[in-house]
This record gives structure tokens, sequence and C-alpha cells, in this order.
């Protein structure tokens, strides 16, 4: 039984890793790589979950709690966003009976564009050491992948859901929009969070090579 179970989980794993790569590389057939089940999407949004819990610990540790939580709170709702206003459209054009599926794959393939980042950076890092001294690489990455992202997202909703390329790009900018009211609210209220400053340290900490 306990055999059974585990090559169970090793099956699905690989067929998880395979749903990503095929979508991935702009293949419909991946999407069938995934379970339409409240478990499979547990599943799905179980890492991003995880870390979260680490950062609960982090945000007690922290000497300005209230910005910790701040940024936490903001985190959950931004993972959580893309089911609610995606469930949303799917009741909306009676695509019910597909939207577990789709939003399971479209949280998985989420790791698709952190996967890339990673590996274009340790790339950078063994074959060409100063680019990652270069502000100009680090934000050409960032643009690359965010433009691939907004991509996959919306091929992922166009095959999971059998959408228009119109719906479909509804869909991912309804997101999109969402998202950002949500960054926006945080710089506004107390104790203003300003995610952008976040997301460009990166590239802020670079010092010019000369």
């Amino acid at each position: 039984m306990i055999s059974s179970s585990g090559s169970g989980k090793q099956g699905n794993v690989r067929r998880i890793l395979q749903g990503m790569l095929l979508l991935a590389s702009g293949r419909r057939e991946g999407i069938g790589c995934f379970q339409g089940t409240r478990d499979s999407f547990g599943a799905a949004l179980a890492p991003q979950l995880a870390f979260l819990l680490v950062g609960v610990f982090q945000a007690v540790l922290q000497p300005d709690k209230a910005l910790g939580f701040t940024k936490l709170l903001l985190s959950l709702c931004v993972v959580l966003l893309p089911a609610v206003v995606s469930q949303f459209y799917a009741h909306k054009w009676g695509r019910d009976a597909l939207w577990l599926r789709y939003i399971t794959a479209a949280t998985w393939c989420g790791w698709v564009v952190v996967l890339i980042s990673v590996v274009a950076t340790v790339l950078a890092g063994v074959l060409f050491p100063p680019l990652l001294h270069q502000a100009g690489f680090m934000a050409s990455l960032m643009v690359t992948v965010s433009l691939y992202e907004m991509w996959l997202q919306w091929y992922v909703a166009r095959v999971g859901l059998g959408l228009s390329r119109g719906r479909a790009a509804l869909l991912y900018v309804s997101v999109l929009l969402a998202t950002l009211v949500l960054y926006g609210l945080a710089a506004l209220l107390p104790p203003h969070y300003v995610v952008m400053k976040d997301l460009l340290q990166p590239m802020i900490s670079i010092k010019p090579s000369h």
C-alpha cells in the first residue's frame, strides 16, 4: 500500500511537470495533465502558502511588525486573487466545469516563470559574471520574464477555459488591474508599503560599473 501510494504521488508530480512544460512551450495538450479537483488546486497552492507561513515568523521578528504583516496580508491577497477573478469570469461565461482544472494549471505554471528567472540569473553568473552587476541586464530580464508571464497566463486561460483570445486577455488584464489596485491601497494606507520599491530593489542595489 505504501509503495503504491508513493508511486501514485510520483506519477502525479511527473504529470504536473509535464503539463507545465507543455503549456510553457505553447502546446495545449498540457492542460490534460492537470486534475480538476479541490485537492489538486489545494496542492498547487500549498507551496505558496508554505512561503507565507514562513513569512508569519519573519513578520513577528521584524522591528516594524505592522509593515511585516501588511506585506504578508498583501501577498496572501495576490496569491488568491487569480482564483477569485477567474472564478467570476468562468461562472459568467458558463465555464464552471473547467475552472478547477484551469486554476490548478495556472497556479502551477506560475512557477515556470520563477524557474526561468533563476536559471537565467545563474547562467549569467556562471558564463558572464559582470552581467550581474549591470542594472540594464536585470531590467531586461525582468521585462522579458514579465512579458512571457503575461503570454503564459493568457495562453493557459485560453486553453484551460476554452476562451477566445479577447476573453482570455480580459481575464488576465482584470487580474492585473485588481493586483495593481491592491498595491495602490497598500501604498496609500498606513503603514504605506510601496511594493515597487521591493520589486525594483535588485536593480537599485546594483552599482553601475565603470
